[in-house]
């Protein structure tokens, strides 16, 4: 048996336009909902200040030179650039603190902001730093940026770590940061 059903051209043009507005209604809807919720404002708030603590945490530990604590924050691939160049993966950054080789008797906070992302923060920083680098005396004014990375449990865990010396002695060309364009009466 054979069925055949005629369909006038004006339905079937309507036909097809209903047929692609429910398609892509369907497929804005379907993206909507792969899309992740952002997070209330509430939660981002409180989500910053749990980094913010965080970061806490690292500082007094870095003071204490209690790399328990600092292991504990640290990512297994974690990675830091000092002010200086050197790159250290999560043992060798350890290792230099546990040895002596950095070691910090003062970190003053002079500035904190924290980004959130979904599964990521950016802390950028100002800090003020008395100790040894290098086995070297250091009293100076850094920037750095640390990265914390989301775990599918919910735990915090940075992952990467840069520092810039911003202020040295004035011979060596450092003015807190201010950029040259910034800086009065300096000819470039």
């Amino acid at each position: 048996m054979h069925w055949r059903i005629d369909i006038p051209y004006r339905f079937s043009r309507a036909a097809a336009a209903v047929l692609c507005m429910v398609l892509c209604c369907s497929a804005v809807l379907s993206a909507a909902a792969d899309k992740p919720a952002k997070p209330k404002k509430e939660n981002r708030r409180a989500e910053s200040h749990q980094i913010e603590v965080l970061e806490q945490s690292w500082l007094q530990a870095l003071t204490k030179s209690d790399t328990t604590v600092l292991e504990k924050l640290m990512s297994d691939d974690f990675l830091a650039i000092s002010a200086n160049g050197t790159l250290s993966d999560k043992k060798q950054y350890l290792q230099r603190v546990s040895s002596g080789v950095n070691s910090f008797t003062t970190i003053d906070v002079m500035d904190i902001k924290v980004r959130m992302q979904p599964s990521a923060a950016v802390v950028v920083s100002q800090v003020r730093v008395l100790g040894q680098l290098d086995s070297h005396p250091v009293n100076a004014v850094y920037r750095y940026t640390k990265v914390y990375g989301r775990t599918t449990n919910g735990q915090w865990h940075v992952l990467n770590l840069e520092a810039t010396r911003v202020s040295g002695p004035e011979e060596m060309g450092m003015h807190r940061g201010t950029p040259l364009s910034l800086r009065p009466n300096q000819e470039h």
